[in-house]
């Protein structure tokens, strides 16, 4: 399996990401403000996050060993677990610094600087965000789907610091200087509550496919072929288990024939095995499709 352009793009935007992150660490802390050391922050761990998924796609494209006859596949709902599990909790760090904040009477920032940090990087990391999601409609890599939530998170939290910083500069000229301190943890409150919906948008499939609950989409494609297949053939019965794990879908169909069921050679079976295949969809590297055929109602228990 061939995934070098998912590999080029995920190192790509490691690299670019890291570049934020030392940029987004090193202007808060000469310009005080803890919006964008935050943001500085999370950039880093989406960095780390990144090589993950960089390693995790470099296994995935091995398809299998001695030890992972079935492939690396789990990995990725393990990766994107990790990320989930990093942006809720950097979004409850966030969230209580920003109430702290505001409790001990707000933060004075250097106001210039933020603004420029927040108005080059609104720029750059939407444009990227939009690149990427343009490059994966070809590649359609899950991988890449979900690391470009980190790029659209970050963007909007850029937007969210330029917005709030122009507002204390405004409210500086006007002459409510003790207000404008309460916006850099007023900011970090609403990051905190912005970033939540992209946290368990990650959570939510990954925790599916890392427990092992069966895709319910799957699950009725394979019931209603089967169910077909049962009437035109003559089945006796069947029994089907569905899983998913990561872009990695397994299916595993056991047909009972009736004892007087007419079987001219083993083509045969070869043959209702291709038609069942076809009519789950096109066959991919992603795909592992096992049917099985059996007199004997004991082997599909």
């Amino acid at each position: 399996m061939s995934n070098r352009g998912e590999q080029s793009l995920l190192k790509q935007s490691t690299i670019l990401m890291l570049a934020v992150s030392i940029a987004g660490i090193a202007t808060g802390f000469v310009s005080g403000s803890q919006s964008i050391l935050f943001d500085g922050f999370f950039s880093l761990i989406a960095t780390f996050i990144k090589v993950l998924m960089l390693i995790t796609a470099k296994l995935i494209a091995k398809q299998s060993n001695q030890r992972f006859q079935f492939g690396f596949w789990h990995l990725e709902p393990m990766v994107l677990l990790i990320e989930g599990s990093f942006l809720l909790l950097i979004a409850i760090y966030a969230f209580l610094n920003g109430v702290f904040g505001i409790v001990n009477g707000g933060r004075e920032i250097e106001l210039g600087l933020v603004i420029i940090y927040a108005a080059v990087f609104t720029v750059v990391e939407f444009a990227y965000f939009f690149y990427v999601r343009h490059r994966n409609r070809k590649l359609k890599s899950s991988l890449i789907q979900f690391d470009n939530i980190s790029w659209l998170v970050d963007a909007m939290l850029s937007v969210g610091l330029l917005i709030s910083f122009l507002a204390a500069l405004l409210l500086e000229s006007q002459g409510y200087g003790e207000w404008a301190k309460f916006v850099d943890p007023l900011i970090l409150i609403v990051l905190a509550l912005t970033m939540l919906p992209p946290a368990f948008k990650i959570l939510g499939p990954a925790l599916r496919d890392v427990l092992g609950i069966a895709p319910d989409t799957l699950d009725e494609q394979v019931r209603e072929v089967m169910e077909a297949a049962k009437v035109e053939h003559g089945f006796d019965d069947y029994v089907s288990y569905v899983q998913k794990h990561g872009r990695a879908r397994f299916i595993e169909i056991h047909v009972v024939l009736p004892a007087d069921y007419r079987l001219q050679s083993v083509g045969q079976l070869d043959e209702l095995r291709e038609e069942i295949s076809a009519k789950l969809g096109k066959p991919d590297a992603a795909r592992w499709l096992t049917i099985s055929f059996t007199g004997d109602r004991k082997w599909i228990a």
